[in-house]
């Protein structure tokens, strides 16, 4: 409440008492997103692990996720990672259900922590931790970068508001519409769908739901990116007098 300047957010308003409930779930996804993209990282360094892109930190230029599936070599306590993951997107998904049906993108957010729980889910009890990890650090260090804008709107100075923008945009760009449909989705078709296929072992009809929640999540990455370069722009119009 104190930090909330009076001039856009009056004293005893609700208006600033709905600022201050946000930033107090902004700051609870901050320190669940940094200490996700810690633990992960940490997982996954380890010397057993062999699927950890260069792109991402690690030493391998080109990982295989289904190397002698179902029987992968997975790093110690991934799987713990993996039961505590399922637990705060399951409240995710219930807190979304329950008390926020009234914001204007309700479809698209719970649609989104839907399919986040079920891609968790399944590579969880399909023995495919190997390539649902990675899609999990790319969009925790990403939630972490859009966390810190959030926090900053009309609470700091422009300088910083743009700052956090830009390293959201850029980190969007990198690791959700790029590194996410090229290392991800299209890896997963190579190893599993293409003619030199080297996975001859999977379930095809759980791996076929796998790879269109995976698609889907994808496409809700490029809407949610034009709303942030639509919302730039309504900003930029808003600042010049032009509405």
């Amino acid at each position: 409440m104190r930090i909330l300047p009076q001039k856009k957010f009056p004293l005893n308003s609700e208006g600033r008492r709905s600022k201050a409930e946000m930033l107090g779930e902004r700051i609870f996804r901050l320190v669940i997103n940094v200490t996700c993209s810690a633990l992960l990282y940490k997982i996954l360094l380890q010397e057993d692990c062999d699927f950890l892109h260069t792109y991402l930190g690690g030493n391998i230029d080109v990982p295989l996720y289904y190397k002698n599936y179902p029987c992968s070599n997975i790093p110690d306590y991934l799987y713990d990672f993996y039961v505590f993951k399922l637990s705060y997107h399951m409240y995710e998904l219930v807190y979304c259900l329950a008390y926020q049906r009234r914001r204007p993108d309700f479809l698209e957010y719970a649609l989104h922590h839907l399919m986040t729980w079920s891609l968790i889910f399944f590579s969880y009890s399909l023995s495919m931790a190997r390539l649902g990890c990675i899609v999990m650090l790319v969009h925790d260090v990403t939630d972490l970068a859009v966390t810190l804008f959030k926090m900053t709107i009309d609470i700091t100075p422009i300088a910083i508001q743009a700052l956090t923008y830009v390293q959201m945009l850029v980190s969007w760009v990198y690791f959700r519409l790029w590194f996410f449909p090229v290392h991800n989705i299209y890896h997963l078709y190579w190893e599993c769908y293409s003619d030199g296929k080297i996975c001859p072992n999977v379930n095809y009809s759980m791996l076929n739901m796998l790879f269109a929640f995976i698609a889907g999540l994808f496409c809700l990455h490029v809407f949610w990116f034009y709303l942030m370069l639509q919302g730039l722009l309504k900003r930029c119009r808003s600042k010049a007098g032009f509405t």
